[in-house]
């Protein structure tokens, strides 16, 4: 093999790499948005059901004698 062609497979091998570790890194922060939206959800949700709680004292029993 020449050096010219020994040049071009180490170019197309490192330019493999790059794209592969591009691709990579990408599905990485895609993957940590989605969990930031879903932690912001599953947050909201609690929070929300921490406020919509009954007040003490209600909603344990259905008065049908009136």
């Amino acid at each position: 093999m020449s050096a010219s062609s020994l040049a071009s497979a180490a170019v197309a091998s490192q330019q493999g790499q790059l794209a592969q570790a591009m691709q990579t890194a990408m599905l990485k922060a895609g993957n940590e948005q989605e969990k930031a939206v879903v932690d912001m959800l599953t947050e909201a949700v609690d929070s929300a059901a921490a406020k919509a709680s009954a007040p003490a004292g209600t909603g344990l029993k259905v008065d049908t004698t009136a």
